[in-house]
């Protein structure tokens, strides 16, 4: 009778959480950390003097920072490990204290609660350990119902749960949860607006933040969340939801006004995306929140005063157009024809063709643009159109110019 291969990780074994994450570590020869479903330490194993800053300050604050969650979100690492059940490997982001990891989920069913990490000191972890790790997080998931604690959720739990709504992780059964949880009935109209800072937010900034987050009039915010320079909130209107646009304008033109007159914070503006009832939409209102500022920077003569996504008009598509006209590999033949002779003959008809486009072919505003007297612009048009060969006056030549215009910038850029 043959006898069954040894277990190193029977739950009977362990009479606390420590316990078992000493003997992980002992057998993976390196530190381990024992977090909750919302990046909170649950317990840590012992370590040499020799670990990162990032396995530092999640033991003395006992929670994993939040520019670290923010960042491990954004480079789809997190994602990774709410579809995975197998041991993931972290490389090491300097900039923001991260040595080189694995990673693997605890899973109940079809929840993650909880994860285990290993930090690679010097050696790296071995297939056989990879093994081990994923056998640990299979015991762990019964060691937790057994000396878990429930921990009052924090701000810092809301935040966490709010990328996961960012990034598409959650179920409309966990949303209603949240919601409970935090104290509102129901979503209603809402939209995603993104506030970039001209530098990092410190712990001071965010202090006044969230101070102006809590007292505005203008609109009700469910969620936000820091990320390095950039604040993010989820927010709804006060009142009469068809006049939400005007709604969202007040509120950033007010929250940009008093950062600056308070706190002496400048230069910053806001953008939101499309103003959706359902909570599959936040990615999308993410994304489109993203554009403007994207489209904005870009083209800042004529996209600077947009806030809204709807504002982009033809700009939300550019991206699209370009893909098309990379796959295709044609060229605008009138633009191409006009950069020659400007090139050739030292001239600005290109410039000028797309200042007159922008301030809707009005001869007096180009003109006062550029400096030229009105007969000079004439004279300007008249030649380009005999170079470019198009009728400006149909407005399916003169549109496609225009687009290949913004096209030509955006890939530039």
């Amino acid at each position: 009778m043959t006898s069954e291969p040894h277990n190193p990780f029977r739950r009977d074994m362990y009479d606390s959480l420590e316990s078992f994450a000493d003997h992980v570590s002992e057998l993976l020869g390196c530190p381990i950390t024992l977090e909750d479903p919302h990046h909170r330490v649950l317990v840590y194993s012992s370590h040499d003097e020799e670990t990162d800053m990032v396995r530092i300050s999640t033991i003395i604050s006992r929670r994993v920072p939040e520019k670290v969650i923010n960042r491990l979100w954004k480079d789809g690492v997190i994602p990774q490990l709410l579809q995975s059940k197998k041991p993931i490997r972290i490389k090491e982001k300097k900039e923001i204290g991260l040595g080189n990891r694995v990673a693997v989920s605890i899973w109940r069913g079809e929840e993650v609660i909880g994860y285990i990490w290993a930090i690679e000191l010097g050696t790296t972890i071995t297939e056989e350990k990879m093994g081990l790790l994923e056998n640990a997080a299979t015991v762990a998931r019964h060691l937790l119902a057994r000396f878990a604690t429930n921990k009052t959720p924090t701000l810092q739990d809301n935040q966490e749960f709010f990328w996961r709504m960012l990034t598409g992780y959650v179920t409309k059964a966990d949303v209603d949860e949240k919601l409970k949880e935090i104290g509102i009935s129901s979503l209603g109209s809402f939209t995603v607006m993104i506030f970039p800072f001209s530098k990092m937010i410190t712990k001071e900034i965010e202090k006044h933040i969230l101070y102006l987050l809590k007292v505005s009039q203008d609109v009700k915010i469910s969620f936000s969340t820091i990320d390095d320079n950039e604040l993010v909130i989820l927010a709804s209107p006060l009142g009469d939801s068809r006049n939400s646009i005007a709604c969202f304008k007040k509120f950033i033109s007010n929250f940009q006004q008093n950062l600056e007159e308070r706190f002496s914070i400048k230069q910053v503006k806001g953008s939101f995306g499309g103003i959706y009832k359902q909570y599959g939409d936040v990615p999308k209102s993410f994304r489109e929140a993203r554009t403007v500022l994207e489209v904005r920077e870009r083209f800042p003569q004529e996209a600077g005063t947009f806030f809204h996504y709807q504002e982009l008009g033809i700009y939300q598509f550019l991206d699209i157009l370009l893909e098309k006209r990379r796959q295709d590999g044609s060229e605008n033949v009138a633009i191409r024809n006009l950069k020659e002779y400007d090139q050739t003959h030292n001239t600005e008809l290109l410039a000028t063709l797309e200042i007159y486009l922008d301030e809707g072919e009005s001869m007096q505003k180009t003109a006062a643009r550029l400096h030229i007297h009105p007969n000079t612009l004439a004279y300007r048009l008249k030649r380009m159109i005999e170079i470019m060969e198009v009728d400006l006056s149909v407005p399916s030549q003169k549109f496609m110019i225009y687009l290949d215009l913004k096209l030509m910038y955006w890939q530039k850029e």
